[in-house]
């Protein structure tokens, strides 16, 4: 099989597969309680996505998915009638949704209208309001393979005082993000695409600036110091971002990211970047020698690990290429191409010949 979709979903490695048999192992026989010996996957885990986006520990919290995070941001804030967000018609629905749903409390959510399938600054500046509250970016758009300027937005944001949300789910961990320079209040990312990783498990950066404007919009018997306390102490919250994991989490899902990071940290996260991007470059620019539009933008430096196209019978050039275990995306009636790290030149070739035979 030549995989190219992990924009979609991942496949796990031998080793992902191996941690979670022997969590489960252990589950099964003498660890029948996990509490007592996973919490150190758990805070391993927890520095390992820290050191990632150069972020303290004690600002990341474990979530059930993308969706599930950025609801934090979103039912948290005390909005008021009129405040405005800022959002974008390329987004992925769960950049949207979560947003779109605050309507009822008043909250107006304003719609930039991209061009050239990317987010720019100046677009950005241009509809910024001074009711403008949040805005909420993909860091790499699913559908074009865009790449936002996260630096320049965030700049943008923070002189304006209005905090800056990133849906990192289609950039980490083969797209650097640092979220001081970038000036990210806050981040979510799910596990199960580009992380390699189990689906149900995501988490969750939250800034200074953002959690002295998040109430606690759910709280949970360890969203409280010392959890197993057991009286009820519910102005006690944990310090950080660890007051939004609300109860039991997802362990099995934790223990199979914490696998994937260290093979990622063996690799080295500037070369897999690096890998990732020869592998894009490369079908650009044999796309672009065939004359296929392409919709991903030309400018190198908003490239990622997503290439989408325009092709004639996409529908069916998608089925011809799945019957060949080529295996790529048909989204909104194009095809796209999502190759990691591990993939290879002569997989990319095979992609190439695939499309015209």
């Amino acid at each position: 099989m030549v995989y190219l979709n992990h924009a979609a979903v991942a496949p796990l490695s031998f080793r992902v597969r191996d941690a979670v048999d022997r969590y489960q192992t252990r589950r099964a026989l003498k660890g029948i309680e996990p509490y007592p010996w996973i919490m150190k996957t758990v805070q391993e885990t927890r520095d390992m996505l820290a050191k990632m986006i150069n972020a303290p520990a004690e600002q990341i919290a474990f979530v059930l998915n993308t969706s599930d995070g950025l609801n934090v941001l979103a039912q948290g804030i005390d909005w008021q009638p009129g405040d405005r967000i800022l959002l974008n018609d390329l987004e992925f629905p769960a950049n949207v949704y979560p947003f779109l749903n605050l309507r009822r409390r008043g909250v107006e959510v304003d719609i930039l209208q991209t061009r050239d399938g990317k987010v720019t600054t100046d677009e950005i500046a241009q509809n910024l309001t001074e009711k403008t509250k949040l805005v909420s970016l993909s860091h790499v758009q699913f559908a074009t393979g865009g790449k936002a300027d996260l630096a320049a937005i965030g700049k943008l944001c923070r002189e304006r005082n209005i905090l800056f949300a990133v849906d990192a789910i289609q950039s980490l961990p083969h797209t650097q993000i640092d979220v001081e320079r970038d000036c990210v209040d806050f981040l979510s990312c799910g596990s199960h695409k580009w992380m390699m990783s189990a689906e149900g498990a995501a988490f969750i950066y939250v800034g200074n600036r953002a959690l002295e404007r998040i109430h606690q919009a759910s709280i949970g018997w360890t969203s409280v110091e010392n959890p197993f306390d057991f009286t009820f102490r519910p102005d006690e919250l944990r310090a950080g971002a660890a007051r939004f994991e609300n109860g039991t989490m997802n362990f099995t899902g934790i223990t199979a990211l914490n696998a994937s990071l260290k093979f990622f940290y063996e690799f080295g996260l500037r070369e897999m970047e690096r890998a990732v991007l020869d592998l894009t470059n490369y079908l650009i620019d044999r796309l672009d020698r065939r004359g296929v539009e392409i919709i991903t933008p030309k400018d190198a430096r908003e490239h990622s690990g997503i290439v989408s196209f325009n092709f004639a019978d996409a529908e069916k050039v998608f089925e011809r290429l799945e019957k060949q275990n080529i295996i790529i995306s048909l989204r909104q009636g194009r095809l796209r191409a999502a190759p990691h790290f591990y993939n290879t030149e002569d997989e990319m070739r095979k992609l190439v010949v695939g499309l015209f035979e």
